[in-house]
């Protein structure tokens, strides 16, 4: 749908829909089994989801941040507005002083998902059809897990693992780094052996490293056939970025704690890494719409991050589908996006149908109308631990 037929159809459609209140309800659960990272160790899940209520009984909902602080104080920006008015909210958000006191970028994707739900909804169409061009049906993800885990043997207890997500059918495993190079190079290169050339490899490492220590260990990874090296450094050194990029043969990749302001600056215009990897939760699909084009534009592949519910995969679906290929080949870089299988309570609890992955790979994109899944309020009460309400 192009833009001036979204505009005749939310105008002669939805012209007296308004928001009457905003639910965030925040979401905690233990785990059965602890994991680890390169920077912590974890025995609990969270995340945050916002409910848009209208005063037509749709309601759209979304995963991520809302920018409660300023709602609450300004409500003015959201109740009474038409959810049409996505994107003059985002703006206005964006506009306001935060935390810090000082205009700066949004950081509403939560609450912006969950507007761009209900005007899917009210139109009767999924999202994607709202923000372009539809290029695909279905997207084969790649498996977030193998994290750090008390086993006796980190390498062993790897392997066991990748071998299993292999055996269900990904293409593609993501494995944590940034331990040490020592033992990172070890696991890395046993899990390679253990799924096989055919499999792709890429690694995490949370921003453990230095840029000396991270050029010295990539240049060892080399060898394993990696498909991109996820934050090996902090994120803001943009400098230190640049020069791994010049003399590492590993893609890299990051962005997933950006708002879409710095993404667009710092990132993409730069060309500062191979693949961007854009957090929802964050830039909302407003700015997910934003940067679509000019990662096209610039030649960076989107692999968009993702840690939450199935309210999130929707919506990243949703976008999936309306992202161009980067080049005419029949077997061009493949569009793909992270699809977390570590343990969480409440990840699939809180929608009607959980997705998972077809005989081939693959997961389709929903087509009934909004982000395409329906949320369990029941479920959500059960995993909420505080509820924001804004009415």
């Amino acid at each position: 749908m192009n833009s001036a037929q979204f505009q005749s159809a939310a105008a002669s459609t939805t012209s007296g829909i308004r928001i009457t209140s905003v639910r965030i309800h925040k979401l905690s659960a233990p785990l059965k089994e602890r994991f680890g990272w390169s920077l912590n160790w974890t025995s609990l899940r969270t995340a945050t989801l916002v409910e848009v209520r209208t005063d037509c009984g749709i309601t759209g909902w979304g995963d991520g941040e809302a920018s409660e602080d300023l709602l609450l104080s300004h409500p003015d920006l959201i109740l009474g507005r038409s959810p049409f008015e996505a994107e003059a909210i985002y703006e206005d958000l964006r506009a306001l002083p935060g935390k810090q006191e000082r205009p700066g970028p949004s950081r509403c994707g939560g609450l912006d998902t969950a507007l761009w739900d209900v005007m899917g909804q009210a139109l009767g169409l999924p999202v994607s059809r709202l923000l372009g061009s539809q290029y695909r049906s279905a997207v084969r993800p790649y498996c977030t897990a193998m994290y750090r885990k008390d086993w006796p043997d980190l390498a062993e207890g790897l392997c066991e693992e990748a071998l299993s997500w292999k055996k269900q059918g990904f293409r593609t495993l993501k494995m944590k780094i940034g331990y040490s190079p020592e033992l990172d190079l070890r696991i890395v290169r046993a899990v390679r052996e253990a799924i096989g050339p055919e499999t792709g490899l890429a690694v995490d490492a949370n921003c453990a490293y230095t840029v000396g220590t991270a050029q010295a260990l990539g240049r060892q990874l080399e060898d394993e056939n990696l498909l991109w090296w996820e934050e090996p450094i902090m994120a803001n050194d943009l400098a230190g970025y640049a020069r791994l990029r010049q003399h590492l043969r590993i893609p890299l990749a990051g962005g997933e704690t950006l708002p879409a302001d710095d993404l667009i600056r710092d990132y993409i215009q730069p060309r500062l890494v191979d693949i961007l990897q854009p957090e929802v939760e964050i830039i909302g699909l407003t700015g997910a719409r934003r940067i679509t084009q000019l990662c096209w534009l610039n030649h960076i592949q989107l692999v968009p991050h993702n840690w939450g519910t199935a309210v999130r995969t929707a919506a990243i679906l949703q976008w999936m589908a309306t992202v161009q290929p980067l080049t005419p080949a029949l077997d061009a870089c493949p569009t793909t996006f992270e699809f977390d299988q570590t343990e969480s309570p409440f990840r699939d609890a809180v929608v009607e149908n959980a997705f998972h992955l077809d005989a081939d790979g693959t997961i389709p994109i929903p087509q009934s109308p909004g982000i395409g899944v329906r949320v369990i309020p029941d479920a959500v009460a059960q995993f909420c631990k505080q509820l924001i309400e804004i009415k």
